[in-house]
């Protein structure tokens, strides 16, 4: 999300969010299911470090002994890292410097050169309002023309009326990556991309993976003119949207969810964590609560009296609410009563697995305390506007296995963004519980006996515009550096 002359940076996702997932069967490993560390020192003290405030080093692998409250303390210390400055342009923040999907799944020619803006469909208006004096003070920040959600394929409308906006982004290592393996075009992707040709990725390259550094983001935003919110609640930056190919429009957006997705060495399926504004929605047990923000919620009206909520309703606002609080598939509100008294029996109700859910929430509540605390009390940091936001998710698989089926799971089971998963909190069908990025994200190849190679838990590849490539039945030559073992 490089930006010369105006800045633009990705809103969005298919990477991070969910996907609509055929109903097949995960081709699963023949082998002793990994124990979880429920008795770890997880949650009774989760604190973050203060250097964490002006540091924009991300970090590479989980710290500590690698307990449940690291986790949720590697993905807080990426959060704060990705909203330092940028280096070389203070203007900036580091997430905004990453490219966009659009900058590399184009039609024709070749991806945007790392560093550079990638055009959009209305870099002509920009470029035009720019010639005639007319750009406003604030260039662009944001473009997007993404409105529907993954999984459920739907608009979020908010409160007003306006869709929510989506990006998604990748840092250098991911890009670097996608260009020397050519994996933006469509006969490299093979069947990264569903339903699509191309070269046999599943049997001659079953170790292609993402490199232990790759990092990717998905980001929502809610259109703040006129909305009668308070912008200074929000991350807020001037941006440009478009819907289905309609007027440029430009606006002032405010941040109200990113999902930050993580290979390290020890994490090979990934750990994929997500964040929101703190007044986006209630819980669904709780709704009559008032937002911890003052104001207004953001999706959520109380004055409603016959809104069904997390369901889409076209040109309607939607109603939302959290159906289970820190992703904890054991507690919260469940599709048609199914909870743990009704059904002991489901995995998530299980001891066990109700014991490391605990753990997890109260890990996340504790990061979230502590991060909270520390930036309000810090008087040298000019915006303290990322209190406002809080980890509400974090999910990973115990001892880095692959494919990330459900009982190798740990973390946020159930862990849901209310701004980019409302109406699939329980699954594509509201009937799956527990159900996470994961879920979607699994390697599934295009056949029940098939799984996809490593970097298929991404789903950029869904984006693939461009034909051709790799004529010769193999990725190049420049592809190696990422065909060994994850």
């Amino acid at each position: 999300m490089s930006h010369r002359p105006f800045m633009l940076l990705p809103v969005a996702i298919g990477a991070m969010g969910l996907m609509a997932c055929p109903a097949k069967t995960l081709v699963e490993p023949v082998q002793p299911l990994p124990p979880t560390s429920v008795g770890d020192s997880a949650a009774s003290s989760c604190p973050a470090d203060p250097s964490w405030l002006t540091s924009s080093t991300l970090p590479g692998e989980v710290p500590g002994n690698q307990s449940i409250c690291n986790f949720q303390q590697f993905m807080w210390q990426s959060m704060l890292a990705l909203v330092q400055p940028a280096s070389g342009d203070p203007t900036r923040l580091q997430f905004e410097t990453w490219m966009p999907s659009y900058g590399i799944f184009i039609k024709d020619g070749t991806p945007t050169p790392w560093g550079q803006e990638p055009p959009n469909s209305c870099s002509s208006i920009q470029k035009a309002a720019s010639i005639a004096g007319t750009t406003p003070s604030k260039p662009p920040r944001v473009y997007s023309d993404i409105t529907k959600q993954a999984g459920a394929d739907q608009p979020l409308i908010d409160l007003k009326g306006e869709f929510v906006y989506y990006g998604m982004s990748v840092n250098q290592s991911i890009y670097n990556m996608l260009t020397s393996c050519q994996l933006y075009m469509a006969n490299c992707a093979g069947p990264l991309k569903p339903g699509n040709k191309g070269i046999d990725l599943i049997s001659k390259y079953p170790n292609l993976a993402l490199p232990n550094t790759a990092v990717e983001l998905k980001t929502s935003w809610m259109v703040l003119d006129g909305s009668g919110f308070n912008p200074d609640l929000f991350y807020v930056v001037p941006g440009i949207i478009q819907y289905k190919g309609g007027p440029c429009r430009q606006v002032n957006l405010g941040l109200v969810g990113m999902h930050i997705v993580a290979k390290t060495p020890n994490f090979p399926a990934m750990i994929w964590a997500t964040f929101e504004h703190r007044n986006n929605a209630p819980d669904c047990s709780n709704t009559s609560a008032a937002p911890p923000l003052g104001g207004s919620w953001n999706f959520f009206n109380p004055n409603c009296t016959n809104c069904t909520t997390n369901t889409y309703q076209p040109g309607k606002p939607a109603q939302v609410c959290r159906m289970h609080p820190e992703g904890d598939s054991a507690t919260g509100t469940f599709p048609d009563g199914n909870d743990c008294k009704a059904n002991p029996n489901q995995f998530a109700c299980q001891d066990k697995t109700r014991a490391m859910l605990a753990q997890s929430s109260e890990a996340i509540n504790a990061i979230n305390s502590s991060v909270q605390s520390l930036i309000q009390a810090n008087p040298t940091l000019i915006n303290k506007v990322w209190a406002n936001y809080e980890l509400v998710g974090n999910v990973w698989t115990v001892g880095g296995t692959l494919p990330p089926y459900l009982q190798a799971q740990q973390g946020a089971l159930s862990a849901a963004n209310t701004s980019m998963e409302t109406f699939v909190q329980n699954g594509v069908a509201a009937v799956s519980n527990p159900y996470n990025c994961m879920s979607c994200h699994n390697m599934q190849g295009p056949t029940n006996s098939q799984n996809l190679p490593p970097v298929g838990l991404s789903h950029l590849f869904d984006n693939v515009q461009m034909p051709g490539g790799c004529e010769n039945g193999s990725l190049p030559t420049t592809c190696n550096p990422y065909l060994s073992n994850p």
